[in-house]
């Protein structure tokens, strides 16, 4: 499948937006889809999350996110996968993160359905998905964040 949004960092500041709508503990096991860098899979390291998941289909950015990943010694506990998501089985995510598009949103949505575990968070930047009514929302930096609890409420978006 193609890429279906190229690289768009999420900013430092916008960054805790996901983690005040889904706090993370060390028995989290967080999935980043389209992480990039990585960056948002180590700042869920460091508000305590249990162990990360990054797919993204730009082996360059994969390769820095290994890297240090490796520099800061969380090889055990920091993984990433260069790969399609829509590929990847996310059954044992307790918590999806996401910063894709429309069309990408309608894509994940059975795969969410169909692999996600009930109790399973997804927080989604930007984009919301259709059909589905989030928990709750934030707004930060001028960018809304969803939240969506599996299975998920259905609702008008």
């Amino acid at each position: 499948m193609p890429s279906f949004i190229g690289f768009v960092p999420t900013p430092d500041y916008c960054i805790g937006a996901f983690f005040d709508l889904a706090p993370v503990t060390s028995y989290d096991v967080v999935y980043d889809l389209g992480c990039g860098d990585g960056r948002i899979l180590f700042a869920a390291l460091e508000r305590g999350a249990g162990r990360v998941v990054g797919i993204d289909l730009n082996a360059d950015l994969i390769a820095t996110a290994q890297e240090t990943a490796r520099n800061r010694k969380l090889e055990e506990r920091a993984s990433f996968i260069n790969a399609d998501f829509m590929e990847v089985n996310l059954s044992e995510a307790t918590l999806v993160l996401c910063y894709v598009n429309t069309a990408a949103s309608e894509a994940l949505k059975p795969k969410f359905e169909r692999e996600l575990k009930p109790g399973t968070r997804v927080v989604v930047e930007v984009f919301s998905i259709s059909g589905w009514k989030p928990v709750k929302t934030l707004e930060r930096g001028g960018k809304t964040f969803y939240l969506y609890i599996m299975p998920p409420q259905n609702g008008r978006r």
